[in-house]
């Protein structure tokens, strides 16, 4: 007969009971605080309300409340010594953002979980795995995952050389003529919904800027504008030129959802999907 757990030597018992202890998931969270934007929005989405205790104060703020914020719900700016009273048993905090306050919760005994940024799809799902892990199942999160996970199968992706495939062009403007070439999250969205991205194809790594004559002699198939309408001003004065006002009234134009730039696991499937359907509407393919 084997021997069991209580004719192990100490050693062993010790080794045995940290292996089962690493073994057990994290107990659910009851009280849960944010140190990041991103991650504000996530709870207040996705999380049971009387779970969360606290949020960034930007959440708050009119370009970036996409949610209601219950009133038991404390405004914090990334200060440990505002959390520290309500006693959260877990404290979200972003890759870069708010570490300090992050380190001090950590040294004084409080759970701090750090998700990592996303700046590409990919990158996304590894990001909703972590907060996965940190929240526990939750039904929307795992309805995410799912329908990243079926947009980024390579099933659904067609043969970039394939001869039936029409690849219409897409160009994309942001504040103060901004665009975003190859590198960058919005151009991966723009090619997995099966359009060329100019700006990549002129040469451009990341972040670039076009001025209005470029965009005019590029003649872009859609034209994709980027940022909020409360910014317009001067930052977008280039959407009232009568040229480019022409893919509006068209229906050769598509806005970007502000949340993409600050919260990409709430807005990139949305975006990714919509962009999908507008190459269809361009090229009447499915």
């Amino acid at each position: 007969m084997g021997r069991g757990y209580a004719g192990r030597p100490p050693a062993a018992r010790w080794i045995a009971a940290l292996l089962f202890a690493i073994a057990l998931p994290a107990p659910a969270a009851e009280r849960i605080a944010s140190l990041n934007l991103c991650l504000d929005q996530i709870l207040l989405r996705w999380v049971p309300p009387q779970k969360i205790v606290s949020v960034t104060w930007l959440s708050a703020e009119a370009q970036y409340r996409n949610a209601p914020i219950p009133e038991h719900v404390a405004l914090n700016r990334a200060q440990a010594e505002e959390l520290i009273p309500l006693q959260p048993d877990l404290v979200l905090a972003g890759q870069f953002g708010a570490q300090r306050a992050a380190a001090r919760l950590e040294e004084m005994g409080f759970r701090v979980v750090r998700i990592p940024d996303a700046y590409t799809l990919e990158q996304l799902q590894t990001q909703l795995g972590a907060l996965e892990q940190a929240l526990g199942p939750l039904p929307p999160l795992r309805a995410r995952q799912q329908q990243l996970a079926e947009l980024l199968a390579p099933a659904r992706q067609k043969n970039p050389q394939a001869a039936d495939v029409k690849h219409p062009t897409a160009l994309i403007l942001s504040a103060n003529n901004i665009t975003y070439g190859s590198g960058m999250l919005e151009h991966q969205l723009l090619t997995r919904a099966g359009f060329i991205n100019l700006a990549a194809e002129q040469g451009i790594d990341q972040l670039g800027r076009v001025s209005l004559e470029q965009v005019i002699a590029l003649q872009p198939d859609l034209l994709v504008f980027y940022g909020g309408a409360q910014d317009f001003a001067i930052a977008h004065l280039a959407e009232r030129h009568p040229v480019l006002k022409r893919y509006i009234d068209s229906g050769r134009s598509y806005r970007l959802p502000e949340a993409l730039g600050y919260c990409p696991a709430l807005a990139a499937v949305d975006a990714l999907e919509q962009l999908q359907k507008k190459r269809a509407e361009l090229v009447q393919q499915p």
